[in-house]
């Protein structure tokens, strides 16, 4: 893989994370407008949740929750970087680049533990 097409793979997965964030955060926001944070397009009932709970992601989507469309762009924000530097790694290591395949997997995993064990 040349250094111009590696750029283009790097900056494309930023890019996807990033728009694809966006336009979450966005539907929860214009969601919200209609029915509240704490409502449902789905006129399911719902209980009131706090907007840093992120323990009910995946069951407010499937009750069509604005808050939760939010939240899921907030954690592909989040988890943007971190597939940035795995697709690194995977080209690295497609290139047998073995220094540079062991500095970025270091790399991933201290982001890796910060996200999950630091608290």
């Amino acid at each position: 893989m040349n250094p111009a097409r590696f750029r283009v793979l790097v900056s494309g997965v930023l890019i996807v994370g990033v728009v694809t964030s966006a336009i979450l955060i966005l539907v929860g926001f214009v969601g919200s407008i209609f029915v509240g944070w704490d409502g449902s397009f789905a006129g399911l009932p719902v209980a009131a949740s706090r907007a840093s709970d992120f323990s009910a992601v995946f069951s407010g989507l499937g009750a069509l929750r604005p808050i939760a469309f939010a939240q899921l762009g907030l954690l592909v924000l989040i988890a943007t970087p971190v597939v940035r530097v795995a697709t690194s790694v995977l080209a690295f290591a497609s290139e047998r680049d073995w220094l540079y395949t062991a500095i970025t997997l270091l790399v991933l995993g201290i982001l890796l533990v910060s996200l999950f064990v630091i608290r």
